[in-house]
């Protein structure tokens, strides 16, 4: 996945409500990356591969 930019952080915060100024801007930007970074970690491409089980709800 590609870094998000300054103008997407700034998009993203706004449909949220959030108005995302300097120099917190860089400081957001860094950390929002790192953190896709590392969730991409943590989902490998061999569960794309794995068929999902439905969920049986027990009767009422």
């Amino acid at each position: 996945m590609a870094d998000l930019t300054k103008e997407e952080i700034v998009a993203l915060g706004h449909a949220v409500g959030l108005e995302i100024q300097d120099p917190e801007l860089s400081e957001v930007t860094c950390s929002l990356n790192a953190l896709l970074e590392a969730l991409d970690g943590i989902n490998p491409p061999e569960l794309e591969n794995i068929e999902p089980l439905p969920i049986i709800l027990p009767p009422r």
